[in-house]
């Protein structure tokens, strides 16, 4: 018998393969059973190839396209300057999230704290603070690092008569919280132990919407103006418009653009330094909400639909509508690179892939009956309804 043990190779050569001569279609595979977030922050810094390899954005870009083919991004992109490898991050994790809520979400409701239907819903301090107006004039702080790690109930603080009409919207920058209210005022508080009261920026009729960045503020109110406050110069505004013939529902602020919505289904972009309208879009039902991020706008209607706007080159076009499911008009929409979130007077919040047919990832059907309006921040969702209820969803513990 042949003794095998002693057969000589030394004429063959077997390549061994290691981290830095695996064939890249091997290890490209290997990477497809593995989901986005552990390749782009572990195994990314492995070894120097691996590292190589992961920063080519033909990679990523692959990948999405492979999952979701020519639908996402949902408007054209310039390829080269486009975070294919964030994009694909945000909405992997986002899709396999949501699509699991059922097991890595815990929902928790508070009720009859507020004594009126929870008009405006804001989350700050990473998510971990979340602030509630209602049409009883109070505002309520509600700490939510306890029940992030495991407590069951949200300690919370209430203040009384804030303004001495319905609060309907909240907004923040920085530790600096802004509310507005039917009293037409716009207050700033100081979060601390307590809210403690900054200033007051007077308009002239009720305030329905507002939005703020770095020293602005921008008030939408109900005799159709849009009102802009610079917090640095004193309580007087700076500059006004008036585009509209119907109260201002809804605004947005990026850059010198002040994007507002309006009763009288418009929408009306304005920029704010050369104080004029770039353009005004004439929309079939009244625009309700409305989502302005990463070079997006989602606007929620009266009738449940889904209008996505491409900002791009100052064009503001009309780029599709949708029916994104839900039964009634959309109270809120919120959007990032992962996801899309819509709420109703259906009593649902619906988490959709941001793609330009988006696709439905989960239903939540509320407890607090007609959602008004909700926030979404680092996988902490709260909602706010009619019936004087606050419903928070949290990640679950580990």
């Amino acid at each position: 018998m042949c003794d095998v043990s002693a057969v000589q190779c030394s004429d063959i050569n077997v390549e061994q393969w290691s981290l830095e001569n695996i064939p890249v279609e091997i290890f490209l595979h290997i990477c497809s059973y593995l989901d986005a977030r552990f390749i782009s922050r572990s195994l990314s810094l492995v070894c120097k190839r691996f590292h190589e390899i992961l920063s080519d954005i033909t990679v990523w870009r692959s990948r999405i396209t492979k999952r979701w083919g020519n639908e996402y991004p949902p408007v054209p992109v310039d390829t080269d300057a486009f975070d294919w490898r964030l994009a694909c991050v945000c909405i992997e994790d986002q899709y396999e999230f949501w699509n699991k809520k059922d097991v890595q979400m815990k929902p928790i409701l508070t009720s009859d704290i507020h004594q009126g239907a929870v008009n405006a819903v804001h989350l700050m301090n990473s998510g971990l603070l979340c602030v509630s107006g209602s049409k009883d004039r109070s505002i309520v702080l509600w700490d939510l690092s306890n029940v992030v790690n495991g407590d069951t109930e949200v300690p919370y603080q209430i203040s009384s008569d804030v303004h001495k009409g319905w609060v309907t919207k909240l907004a923040s920058c920085g530790e600096t919280l802004y509310s507005c209210s039917f009293d037409t005022t716009v207050r700033s508080w100081q979060l601390t132990t307590s809210l403690q009261r900054m200033s007051a920026f007077q308009c002239r009729t009720p305030v329905l919407s507002l939005d703020c960045t770095t020293n602005l503020v921008a008030a939408g109110t109900l005799a159709r103006d849009v009102m802009l406050f610079d917090t640095r110069v004193g309580q007087s505004e700076v500059s006004l418009y008036r585009a509209h013939r119907g109260g201002v529902l809804a605004l947005s602020m990026f850059g010198n653009l002040i994007v507002s919505a309006s009763e009288d289904r418009t929408l009306t972009v304005w920029d704010r330094r050369a104080e004029k309208v770039m353009k005004q879009l004439i929309l079939y039902d009244v625009p309700l909400c409305m989502s302005f991020s990463n070079n997006l706008i989602y606007v929620g209607d009266s009738k449940g639909n889904l209008h996505l706007i491409n900002p791009a080159q100052g064009h503001f076009n009309i780029v599709d509508s949708y029916k994104v499911g839900h039964r009634a008009r959309l109270t809120c929409v919120q959007h990032g690179m992962g996801s899309i979130l819509t709420s109703s007077t259906d009593g649902t919040v619906r988490i959709s892939t941001p793609t330009q047919r988006p696709e439905t990832i989960t239903v939540i059907s509320s407890q607090v009956w007609q959602v008004t309006e909700f926030d979404y921040k680092n996988d902490i969702l709260v909602v706010g309804g009619y019936h004087t209820a606050l419903e928070v969803w949290l990640p679950c513990g580990e």
